[in-house]
């Protein structure tokens, strides 16, 4: 029978053990503004179906997002998922499938795995994909850990990235000595192109952005990217792979790493997640991937068999000769975006990527007539843009009573932007929505 910690006194001994004098202090390391102050709410000697009830109360005060007219994107879209995608992915063949480490008892999965790899390669140009990684953010600080690895260099040019990812670049390459330097916009919110020339040397490993950037502004990517060519600099382009149905692969604009979040293909909300990270690279830097890579072969019957070519964590290789020591790649959902890669096929992509863009151009248009709306950067965008007014704070406040989210608030990650918001407008919108929101803005700031 195991041992329950039950008496004053066996707390008192375990903190000792552990070597510190109260569980107080033992929590210290979690802010104290999301600790809990006080005990729970929850009375004692409740029944199963009393249980029930109580958390079917807690749970009604949650307003799911269906309820609400949203625009809020900033790296989490609520496209469209066919029905066929969560029927698919359910099947226990992939649900409760777990890492593939035998080959030949996983070639369903091994086999869709390779699929999505193949999807990726084919929206990117790319010739190599892995099979996925955690998030949008951890694959831009592997992609920036590869570029590191092929150049030898130790410095990271940035622009543009999403604040978020931002940070974790910066958790990964904590303790470590490499210089990371941003290269400021220009006033159109794009790269500073003179500014990036001029800070390109024989020191800089690689030049990660995004396009479209965290503002929602498309770059003119084949513009710089021969200056990143003759100092021998890898371009790293973090990328929101439902744009790349609609604009240039990214190999055809010479860059040779691309990363990015995948939740735009199949993923739903849920609070946030789960997404999944996605990698890929020109085939020369296959040996410096993390993560796993599917390949196909042949049997010794001369039959297709899949396999696991490249693992190089350090769960399959010495801990100092991995690339990689994050397990955690999202597989699952990986096979998800396959799954709904392959429904929509290369038109039914095109045509979402289409009508993205066309939403957010008519929401610019919209917002243009609301006297006291400012926007500041142009047209040249996919699914988001920023848009200015007095006090946005309190304006997006009162549209929330009103069941509208606005977006994105941009002056809790940008100071300088106190008055600027993030919004999104994708597929999922109706014009009835978009005028429903001009509406109520108006109204809101004019009575």
């Amino acid at each position: 029978m195991p041992y329950i910690l039950n008496t004053s006194k066996d707390i008192e001994q375990m903190l000792k053990v552990i070597g510190v004098s109260s569980v107080e202090e033992l929590y210290r390391d979690i802010p104290s503004s999301i600790r809990l102050k006080g005990s729970l709410s929850l009375r004692e000697g409740l029944s199963e179906f009393e249980v029930k009830k109580e958390i079917e109360a807690l749970s009604r005060k949650n307003t799911p997002l269906n309820r609400f007219n949203s625009f809020l994107g900033a790296g989490c879209y609520d496209h469209y998922v066919p029905a066929a995608v969560d029927a698919i992915l359910a099947s226990s063949s992939f649900l409760t499938a777990y890492t593939p480490y035998q080959a030949e008892c996983s070639q369903g999965s091994l086999e869709a795995i390779y699929e999505y790899q193949s999807f990726i390669c084919g929206l990117t140009g790319m010739d190599v994909s892995n099979a996925s990684l955690f998030d949008g953010a951890s694959a831009l600080a592997e992609a920036v850990l590869m570029s590191l690895r092929v150049t030898g260099r130790k410095k990271i040019l940035i622009h543009g990235l999403h604040p978020q990812y931002r940070k974790t670049l910066d958790t990964y390459l904590s303790g470590l000595e490499f210089l990371v330097e941003e290269v400021p916009s220009d006033k159109d919110g794009f790269i500073d192109k003179k500014t990036l020339k001029e800070s390109l040397n024989d020191e800089v490993a690689c030049f990660a952005f995004a396009s479209p950037n965290f503002f929602g502004l498309v770059e003119d990517v084949q513009s710089f990217t021969s200056y990143l060519k003759s100092k021998g600099v890898l371009g790293v382009m973090v990328a929101n792979p439902l744009s790349l149905a609609m604009f240039n692969a990214p190999a055809v604009l010479g860059i040779d790493i691309v990363c990015g979040d995948g939740q735009p293909l199949g993923g739903r909300l849920n609070f946030g997640g789960p997404a999944f990270g996605l990698l890929a690279a020109k085939g020369q830097y296959l040996r410096h991937m993390p993560g796993r890579i599917i390949g196909k072969t042949q049997d010794k019957d001369g039959n297709p068999a899949y396999c696991l070519t490249l693992q190089t964590r350090e769960q399959h290789i010495r801990r100092q000769k991995a690339t990689s020591n994050i397990c955690s790649n999202h597989s699952l959902n990986a096979i998800g975006a396959a799954i709904y890669l392959s429904l929509m096929g290369k038109k039914g992509l095109e045509s979402v990527s289409l009508s993205c863009f066309n939403n957010a151009q008519y929401l610019y248009q919209r917002l243009e007539e609301v006297r006291g709306i400012k926007i500041p950067y142009g047209r040249r965008f996919f699914n988001e843009f920023v848009w200015e007014v007095e006090e946005a704070a309190s304006v997006m406040e009162k549209l929330r009573n009103k069941n509208i989210i606005a977006g994105y608030y941009l002056g809790n990650d940008f100071p300088e932007f106190k008055n600027r918001i993030l919004s999104c407008c994708i597929e999922t919108k109706s014009k009835e929505d978009i005028d429903n929101f001009i509406q109520e803005l108006a109204e809101v700031l004019h009575g």
